[in-house]
């Protein structure tokens, strides 16, 4: 596998990190209600959000010296923005099943 090809899953898992992150968002300041797959798994959807941060976390560890310096400080944030939306999804979403038990 070359590198360039090992790069397209890791784009893919950050875009659908991305895309979790803004369900979540659109779900707290707007009226919209997500489906049922989403709303009933929150707990799994959290778990995988968590894997997939500490894919990226390492991928970017491992391969800091190889990333493109243009891109490197972009690369850095959107890691940084995924781990943080996680753990604020973590807390709302355990602190709102503390609060309905």
């Amino acid at each position: 596998m070359t590198a360039s090809s090992s790069i397209h899953p890791l784009n893919a898992l950050f875009v659908a990190l991305v895309s979790l992150q803004a369900l979540f968002v659109l779900e707290l300041l707007s009226d919209v209600v997500l489906p049922e797959l989403f709303i009933d798994h929150r707990s799994g959807w959290l778990l995988a959000e968590f894997l997939g941060t500490a894919v990226l976390f390492v991928d970017m560890i491992v391969r800091f010296d190889e990333l493109n310096p243009a891109r490197k400080p972009f690369y850095l944030a959107g890691i940084a923005g995924c781990a943080m939306g996680w753990c604020f999804q973590f807390f709302v979403h355990y602190l709102d099943s503390a609060l309905m038990s």
